[in-house]
């Protein structure tokens, strides 16, 4: 192994070493923890990343080893000093102080840029010349803007901007799933949720699909992430599928659009979730109570859709024979639930999610010791850490630079702001104002991962639906839910494109499938915020009817998507289809009826042309 390499694994290793041992012995002042985590986030980017895209592979020049001194020093110069200037809060940075703070602001950038593009690091540089030119700009955006000094003193010389909340939230509870996730698939786990998926449901009409659906769900949940969900199931999933009849560019669009599941599937959900827990001021639980009504829809809403694909196609099931045992997999690989379930006991105690996330890694490492060829020696363990760490890397870095934007947002007050501009555009009206952050999200997940599309969108948008009388859990939601087709949608699509490459499909084609299939994702949260009970607010009976009548809407949306029910539909069963999915969104006993009956038109119509040609065959 080079000297580069060598040296790339063992900070790797040493990043993951460092926040284990503040989740097991305490956190450090909020400082040092939080720069920490964003100095070796910036150093191995620079280590890693290619200074161009042309570049390919590791690339590491004179320029990058310097950037890696820079940010030792911008970086270090924080954890030292913090002290003194949040004492001198108030008063103008010295011009040390100046200084560093514009070269950590400018190595995120650049660190930004090499890991997640050119869009939102150029929205983190439209934000800072905002703030500084804000009064030559007309109109309700218009302020007096702020001198160099101060935006610096904000970014950096304090723990509001890079080093702010994101940045904390990421360092102590995400980073931990993440690496958590890597140790469970690295100890044999993520062959064990494969086939508990195959073996539950790979025997039903395209049981290859619906196994897809619930391994990624599963495996999704624990990794955190959508894209490496993509790849590591998918590698299984995608060829499964296409050998059983699913073409190419949908076995792709399949597995991209289910591995989004995961996000939403408690208790692991994904990073935002834990991001929607500290911006809203509750605790994690609650989130996870108020997500899983949402995540069985998004569930039963893919497991129908790819069925419905299935039957249109004429895709059958996995033969009997080439399907493992149910029993016999949970008594070979069962034990892999435990980590699971201790996550789950450990957070409804009460206990901090990253707690869950060591007692976790730790427990997983011991179960690995139970089958020899799982069996973690030092030198697996030590490459486990060092795969966590750059599965994380990407996070790390976006923790720096959403913090800038957020920061950006905030110091102007553009938030409240914006959300007047957003009531006065949607006339009041609270369908138009979820209309406009729809297109909002659309258009941002083109071009930024989904945690900076949710953090961008909350902070500009949920104080508007919250003015519109949306519940605070009910609009971060939908911001949560919508800001996840942001890897799916084309033409900036990763888990579409990590998919198609898997599927050896047409990437556009696999892009706008996934999109196509996807759809309810932006279909859904919807319901949260006109059946606010589908978050477990109100009674039992109420959640538990409205949970039912979404569920009849989801699968409405679905079978319109898919242009198939019981036979492939006609124009009259698509209205009818359409008009069901529509009425569903909403609560009331008059839309539940005119839902149900259309619902029930459309079978009855169905069932007759069904008939109609066994007649005549």
């Amino acid at each position: 192994m080079k000297i580069r390499d060598k040296a790339i694994e063992i900070i790797a290793v040493a990043y993951s070493l460092v926040f284990i041992f503040q989740a097991t012995f305490g956190l450090w002042p909020a400082h040092v923890s939080r720069g920490l985590y964003i100095l070796f986030a910036l150093v191995l980017t620079f280590l890693i990343n290619p200074k161009r895209k042309s570049e390919t592979g590791t690339v590491v020049g004179i320029t990058d080893w310097v950037l890696v001194v820079l940010a030792c020093v911008g970086v270090g110069y924080y954890i030292l000093e913090f002290g003194r200037m949040a004492r001198a809060a108030g008063i103008p940075l010295t011009t040390p102080d100046l200084f560093m703070g514009i070269l950590t602001i400018l190595l995120v950038l650049e660190a930004a840029r090499r890991s997640v593009g050119w869009t939102l690091t150029g929205i983190a540089v439209v934000t800072l010349l905002y703030n500084y030119f804000g009064y030559l700009i007309p109109g309700a955006f218009s302020h007096r803007g702020y001198s160099v000094n101060r935006i610096v003193s904000f970014m950096y010389a304090s723990t509001d901007g890079i080093f702010g909340s994101v940045a904390f939230v990421f360092s102590t509870f995400i980073f931990l799933f993440i690496i958590f996730g890597v140790f469970i698939k690295n100890a044999g786990g993520g062959e064990f949720f494969i086939d508990l998926a195959k073996a539950t449901v790979g025997r039903f009409t395209g049981g290859a699909g619906q196994a897809a659906v619930l391994s990624s769900a599963l495996l999704g949940s624990i990794m955190g992430s959508s894209t490496a969900n993509t790849a590591v199931t998918g590698s299984i999933t995608i060829p499964m599928m296409i050998a059983r009849g699913y073409k190419r560019h949908v076995a792709g669009a399949v597995e991209a659009v289910v591995s989004i599941g995961g996000q939403f599937l408690p208790p692991i959900m994904g990073a935002a979730a834990f991001l929607m827990a500290a911006l809203i001021g509750i605790p994690y639980t609650e989130v996870v109570v108020a997500g899983l009504v949402p995540a069985f829809l998004f569930l039963a809403s893919m497991l129908f859709q790819v069925y419905l694909e299935a039957k249109r196609e004429n895709i059958p099931g996995i033969p009997l024979a080439e399907l493992p045992d149910v029993w016999t997999v949970l008594k070979t690989g069962g034990y892999f639930l435990l980590p699971i379930a201790l996550i789950i006991y450990i957070i409804a105690a009460g206990y901090s999610p990253s707690r869950a996330g060591i007692a976790a890694i730790g427990l997983t490492f011991l179960l690995s010791l139970i089958r020899k060829k799982d069996r973690m020696s030092v030198a697996r363990i030590s490459s486990t850490l060092a795969e966590g760490a750059k599965a994380g890397l990407v996070m790390a870095v976006t923790a720096g630079i959403v913090g800038i934007v957020v920061a950006g947002i905030a110091l102007p007050g553009l938030g409240m702001r914006f959300s007047s501009i957003v009531i006065d555009l949607s006339g009041g009206i609270l369908i138009l104002a979820l209309l406009l952050t729809l297109v909002a999200s659309f258009f941002l997940g083109m071009g930024m991962n989904v945690t900076s599309a949710y953090l961008l969108l909350v902070t500009l948008t949920a104080p508007a639906l919250s003015r519109m009388g949306v519940p605070i859990l009910a609009a971060h939601f939908f911001v949560f839910w919508t800001s996840q087709l942001a890897v799916i949608t084309p033409p900036v699509c990763l888990s579409a494109y990590v998919a198609a490459s898997l599927a050896d499909a047409d990437p556009w084609k696999t892009g706008v499938h996934s999109l196509r299939m996807g759809l309810s994702i932006y279909y859904i949260p919807f319901m949260f915020v006109f059946i606010p009970s589908l978050l477990g607010i109100g009674e039992f009976h109420q959640i538990a009817w409205n949970s039912f009548t979404a569920l009849l809407g989801v699968l409405s949306f679905g079978a319109f998507m898919q242009q198939f029910l019981l036979t492939r539909n006609r124009i009259v069963d698509q209205a009818l289809l359409g008009v069901a999915a529509l009425a569903l969104v909403f609560r009331g006993l008059s839309t539940d009826v005119i839902g149900f009956s259309a619902i029930a038109l459309v079978v009855l119509l169905q069932l007759m042309r069904r008939r109609k040609m066994a007649v005549a065959a």
